[in-house]
């Protein structure tokens, strides 16, 4: 029988999966729509995957939320572990690293800048987002290493549990495990760096930008200034989200070494949807094409319409 506890943190567990799925699905599919009618671009390409790693990950938290309460026994057995550290990893990888693919392409794309290094990858951007594609692809085999070892490492640390007491050689593979485990989370603050260092670039580009421009009023500035905003916008919101986000995970992690740390890795499940969430419907906000097409879903649109047809017959 589930206490009211349980009960809440399932109901915001699967709210906030439809809610994911709602706005990472739509991202999804105008992209693939875009792409039907080859309108499609490095960036359309980009935010489509990364809306379906979201998916992903989306899934995986109701997965292990549902198993955590379902079949709590079972939770922290070896397969299962296995199953959802792998399931984790890929799904935080692929989010973070395509997170700053989007933010480098932003950065090189709309900050304006003469140094000939800026300007040589600006020409060159496709390829720099594929060299960052590969390096997430390296980085997730340096990952997978660690999670291949760090399972063996747990495994051992089960069997001595089972045929000792609390010697020094648990205290020891404990240690080990503890190192691996929080070494593969830190290899998360590469793409970090990497999207912090792109959106300081475009806010000093913006500065630099309307101090040039700051006599002078045209459509030219308009237009480049609003596109500085919003993908600053963009980029600073995963940057923040990206924290809150590491934060609680590194958290939630870290409570794997505690006896009774049922409560605190569903406080985690609760907030790591928040960040794969929200920033896909700050994409769309900040997107002129993605917004209208999602007001038109929403049939918003065409209900603001009826409204000013009626306020200026009324006038």
């Amino acid at each position: 029988m589930l206490n009211l506890f349980q009960i809440f943190f399932l109901f915001v567990v699967f709210s906030q999966f439809i809610l994911g799925i709602w706005g990472n699905g739509f991202l999804g599919l105008i992209n693939c729509i875009h792409w039907i009618k080859n309108k499609f671009s490095l960036s359309d390409f980009i935010i489509m995957n990364l809306a379906f790693s979201r998916i992903f990950l989306q899934c995986v938290v109701v997965f292990d939320a549902t198993i955590l309460v379902f079949y709590h026994d079972f939770y922290y057995g070896v397969t299962l572990s296995q199953i959802r550290e792998t399931s984790w990893t890929l799904g935080n990888y692929l989010n973070i690293w395509l997170s700053t693919c989007l933010s480098v392409f932003y950065c090189l794309k709309i900050a304006i800048f003469s140094h000939p290094a800026f300007l040589w990858l600006k020409w060159r951007i496709s390829q720099v987002v594929a060299c960052i594609l590969l390096g997430c692809v390296l980085f997730f085999f340096v990952s997978t290493v660690l999670l291949i070892q760090k399972f063996n490492v747990y495994s051992d640390l089960l069997k001595m549990r089972l045929i000792t007491n609390y010697t020094e050689n648990v205290r020891r593979k404990e240690r080990e495990f503890f190192v691996l485990h929080h070494l593969g989370l830190l290899l998360a603050v590469i793409p970090f760096i990497l999207s912090l260092f792109s959106c300081l670039l475009l806010i000093l580009s913006l500065r630099r930008h309307n101090r040039m421009l700051r006599h002078q009023v045209n459509a030219t500035r308009d237009v480049s200034t609003k596109a500085h905003v919003r993908a600053t916008i963009v980029m600073f919101s995963f940057l923040l989200l990206f924290v809150f986000n590491f934060a609680f995970i590194f958290i939630g992690t870290a409570s794997a070494f505690l006896k009774d740390a049922k409560v605190i890795i569903m406080i985690t499940l609760l907030a790591a949807p928040v960040y794969p969430s929200v920033h896909s419907f700050i994409l769309i906000q900040q997107n002129k094409n993605l917004r209208e097409a999602f007001l038109k879903l929403l049939w918003l649109k065409k209900g603001c319409m009826k409204d000013r047809g009626r306020e200026s017959f009324a006038h």
